[in-house]
């Protein structure tokens, strides 16, 4: 990652601590990323008006509000409605109509490959190319 460069942050709502922290190291493992993970609706809230994430993985089944409500909520919210979201699931089929009626036609079943997860991960949330300076043309030597 290019000096001074931004590492790419994606936020993890997972219940599961234990499933938390394996894609947390998964993900911080790559370079220019770095992930957090919390655990329920309300801190996913909290974690993305300190810091806007560059993509969330989010469980759809948590306590108290559930990754659905979560996801509505982050959408009407003109600040964030721009975070690319993962939702990961292990009841993807009880889901589907509720993701479908969002607009959402991609999810993550659990168990998942954790390769592919980080692979989704880097596809979503790109790093950003370290900018090339500008050479003035008339300046430039032929």
């Amino acid at each position: 990652m290019a000096k001074g460069a931004r590492a790419r942050m994606v936020l993890i709502v997972e219940d599961d601590i234990a499933t938390g922290q394996f894609i947390k190291t998964a993900i911080n493992d790559e370079r220019g990323y770095e992930a957090e993970v919390v655990s329920s609706g309300d801190a996913a809230l909290a974690s993305i008006a300190r810091r806007s994430p560059d993509l969330m993985l989010l469980d759809i089944q948590l306590p108290g509000m559930s990754g659905l409500e979560l996801y509505d909520r982050i959408r009407a919210d003109g600040r964030f409605d721009g975070i690319p979201i993962v939702f990961e699931t292990g009841g993807g089929r009880e889901h589907a109509q509720q993701l479908r009626d969002r607009g959402i036609a991609t999810y993550v079943k659990k168990p998942f490959d954790l390769i592919e997860l980080v692979r989704f991960v880097k596809r979503l949330a790109p790093l950003r190319a370290a900018a090339r300076p500008v050479r003035d043309p008339v300046q430039s030597p032929v």
